[in-house]
C-alpha cells in the first residue's frame, strides 16, 4: 500500500515531494507539447518553402517557353528579312547591269 501524506510522519515533506513530482510531470509535458510545437512551425515552413519553390519553378519554366517562341519568331523573321535582302540586292544589281548596258549603247 502507498503511503499518503494522512498516513506518514512527515506530511509536509510528502506533500513537497509529490508537488515536486506533479510539477516535475507537468513541465514534462509542457516540454514535449513546445517540442512538437516547434517541429509542426519547422514543417509547416518547409512545405511553405517547397510551394514557393514549385511554384517559382513553374512560372521561371513559363517564362522560358514564352522567350523560346519569342527566340524562334525572331529567328524566323530575321531569316525572312535576310530572303528579302538578297532579293533586293539582286534586283539592284540586275538594275545596275541594265543601266549599264542602257549607257555602253548609246
Amino acid at each position: 500500500m502507498a503511503m499518503t501524506i494522512f498516513d506518514t510522519r512527515n506530511p509536509a515533506g510528502h506533500a513537497g515531494l509529490e508537488l515536486g513530482l506533479l510539477t516535475a510531470g507537468i513541465v514534462s509535458s509542457l516540454a514535449d507539447a513546445h517540442a512538437a510545437g516547434v517541429q509542426a512551425a519547422e514543417e509547416r515552413r518547409e512545405r511553405r518553402a517547397a510551394y514557393q519553390y514549385a511554384s517559382e519553378l513553374a512560372e521561371a519554366r513559363g517564362r522560358a517557353d514564352d522567350l523560346g517562341r519569342v527566340a524562334l519568331r525572331a529567328v524566323r523573321h530575321v531569316a525572312s528579312l535576310e530572303a528579302e535582302v538578297r532579293r533586293l540586292r539582286l534586283a539592284l544589281e540586275q538594275r545596275q547591269a541594265h543601266i549599264e548596258r542602257s549607257r555602253g549603247a548609246a
